[in-house]
C-alpha cells in the first residue's frame, strides 16, 4: 500500500516528462487519501480528456519506469484505457472520459471538483466525496464497498448524486452501467445494513437499464415486436422500455411494427 507521499512524489515526477499542459481528476482510493479518509491505497484511478492526453500520460510512466501488467477480473470490467504499474507494485489505471464504458466524468462533477496541485504542467483535481461514492459503486474491486461505506458515514448529499445519476442516465446511449451502479448499492446495504436515500429510485434505474440491455441483446439475434418481447421476458409494460429505448436512438421501430437495433449511430 502507498501514502499519499508516495503519490505526489510520483506525480510531482510525471510533471518535468509531460510535453503539455494536462490537467487530471483523480476518482478512486487515491482521492480517498487525500481527502485523509485512507493511510494509503494501492493504485490511483484518474481520468484524462483525451487519448492524446493518454498517450501522454502512458509516454512519461513509462520513461519513469512504468509498465503495462497483465490484467484480470475486476479490473477488465472497469475497462481503463490504460493500465500501468511499476517496480513497486504500485499501479495507474487510465480512463479516458468514460468508466465501466459508460459513466462518465461530467461538467458537473468538474465544477465540483477540487484543485489539489497545480504544477507546471501537470494539475491534479480530485472529485468530491460523492461523485467518488459514484464511481465506486460501478466497480468491484477488492475494499470498494469498504471505501464506499466508509464515504456514506462522511454523510454525503444523496440528492446530488441522485441528480447526477439521473442526468448521465438521460444522455448515456449505453444501457449497461446502471445495473453495475445498483448492484453496488445493494452489494453496501446488504453487506452494512444501512438505509440509502432514494434507494427505490435507484433500484427502478438499473431495473430498467438492466431489462434494456436485455432487450438490445434479444435484438441482435433478429427483428421482433412488442409481443415478443414482452411474452419472453414476462414484461406487461414493454412498450414503455420500447418506447425508452427508441428514444435514446438505440432500436428503431420497423414499418411492420417490429423492432431492430438501430445500426446507423
Amino acid at each position: 500500500m502507498f501514502d499519499r507521499e508516495y503519490l505526489k512524489k510520483e506525480m510531482e515526477r510525471l510533471d518535468g516528462l509531460l510535453r503539455d499542459r494536462m490537467n487530471i481528476y483523480i476518482i478512486g482510493g487515491g482521492a480517498m487519501s487525500f481527502q485523509n479518509l485512507k493511510d494509503a491505497t494501492k493504485d490511483i484511478d484518474v481520468i484524462v480528456g483525451s487519448g492524446i492526453e493518454m498517450e501522454q500520460l502512458g509516454d512519461a510512466l513509462t520513461r519513469t519506469g512504468y509498465f503495462v501488467p497483465a490484467i484480470r477480473g475486476p479490473y477488465k470490467q472497469m475497462q481503463a484505457s490504460l493500465i500501468m504499474e511499476n517496480q513497486d507494485g504500485f499501479r495507474w489505471d487510465i480512463f479516458v472520459n468514460v468508466v465501466c464504458g459508460g459513466l462518465s466524468l461530467s461538467s458537473s462533477m468538474k465544477a465540483r471538483a477540487l484543485t489539489l496541485f497545480s504544477m507546471d504542467r501537470l494539475s491534479i483535481h480530485m472529485l468530491s466525496l460523492e461523485d467518488i461514492f459514484v464511481f465506486k459503486s460501478v466497480t468491484s474491486r477488492e475494499r470498494d464497498r469498504e471505501d464506499m461505506y466508509l464515504l456514506f458515514l462522511q454523510g454525503l448529499d444523496f440528492e446530488a448524486i441522485r441528480n447526477e445519476i439521473i442526468r448521465q442516465n438521460e444522455q448515456n446511449r449505453n444501457a449497461a452501467w446502471m445495473a453495475f451502479f445498483f448492484n453496488g448499492l445493494e452489494e453496501l446495504v446488504d453487506r452494512y445494513s444501512i438505509v440509502i436515500p432514494y434507494f427505490e429510485d435507484f433500484h427502478d434505474l438499473g431495473y430498467s437499464d438492466m431489462l434494456s440491455q436485455m432487450i438490445l441483446d434479444r435484438l441482435k439475434k433478429g427483428n421482433a415486436t412488442e409481443k415478443e418481447i414482452g411474452n419472453e421476458f414476462g414484461v406487461d409494460d414493454i412498450d414503455k422500455h420500447m418506447e425508452y429505448l427508441v428514444q435514446k436512438k438505440l432500436v428503431v421501430r420497423n414499418s411492420d411494427g417490429s423492432y431492430s437495433l438501430n445500426l446507423i449511430l
